[in-house]
């Protein structure tokens, strides 16, 4: 890749990041084009679709939140604490962007799309951090990492969605650690 290339490639990422921080993922690419300060051809020839440009800005931390899941696995002893102090990391990054825990949960069943791809280390540690607790009886053994991400998606969803709506004093805000700790609690086995 030419050097005029790779600079307009990390310049469309770098605003993208902001935009999607500040607006949600359905940020309009034209903006980001023209903050990057280059066309949207451009853009489009480096990400021919939207979920190529969210699948670049992900990439790091994806790849960071696996790295996260396997220090974790190494170092606590203890597989439901490992995996509580992952997700609570997950379901904090998924609120970073707007609307991108449903793009997530829809990409991890696809890893034909570049964000599925993405997605396929970060789901495999979670995965791994899943399966060892359920090796040691922590966890029910029915349950799927899929299962698992689905739920945290709903969770980053559903404070999302409350955040859109008017204040109203009669309905609290939704808390994701409450609601992360309800589903965690329907994870663990009755021994554990």
């Amino acid at each position: 890749m030419r050097a005029d290339a790779l600079r307009n490639r990390e310049r469309l990422v770098e605003v993208a990041q902001s935009a999607f921080a500040n607006n949600g993922i359905e940020t309009s690419l034209e903006d980001i084009a023209r903050q990057a300060g280059v066309g949207i051809g451009t853009l489009y020839r480096r990400f021919p679709r939207r979920e190529d440009l969210i699948a670049a800005v992900l990439a790091e931390r994806y790849l960071k939140l696996a790295e996260c899941a396997l220090v974790l696995a190494e170092r606590r002893e203890d597989a439901d604490a490992a995996l509580t102090e992952w997700l609570t990391l997950l379901i904090e990054h998924m609120a970073i962007y707007r609307g991108l825990s449903l793009a997530v949960k829809e990409a991890i069943h696809d890893q034909s799309t570049a964000l599925g791809r993405t997605c396929k280390e970060m789901m495999d540690a979670g995965t791994e951090l899943l399966k060892r607790g359920q090796r040691t009886g922590a966890f029910r053994p029915d349950v799927t990492f899929y299962d698992v991400m689905s739920l945290c998606s709903g969770i980053v969803t559903a404070v999302e969605r409350r955040a859109e709506k008017p204040v109203d004093t009669d309905i609290p805000p939704v808390n994701p650690y409450l609601l992360l700790d309800v589903v965690l609690r329907g994870l663990r086995t009755p021994d554990a």
